[in-house]
């Protein structure tokens, strides 16, 4: 069956010339649908977005990692990633 969005745990959008429209009109969609984690990875600026708590005004906790950091996802807290695996 197609996934729902309370099937999602993380969502990853990749974002080369498109980050404002992902950002500004994508984000708050998934935040609305109840998505609990979302990742924007900025392309052009080597910059992780990681939104978290969802609420239907957006994501209530948004914050950027960069080259050097790692990451985690809530939902998969053994597994982290750093930026340069991210962006390759």
């Amino acid at each position: 069956s197609t996934p729902k969005p309370r099937d999602i745990r993380l969502l990853v959008e990749v974002a080369d010339s498109s980050l404002a429209y992902d950002r500004d009109t994508k984000m708050p969609l998934y935040a609305e649908a109840g998505i609990p984690e979302s990742w924007l990875v900025d392309l052009k600026s080597g910059t992780l977005f990681v939104y978290r708590r969802p609420s239907p005004e957006g994501y209530q906790d948004v914050r950027a990692y960069r080259r050097g950091e790692s990451v985690a996802p809530e939902a998969f807290p053994d597994v982290s990633f750093t930026l340069e695996e991210i962006l390759g």
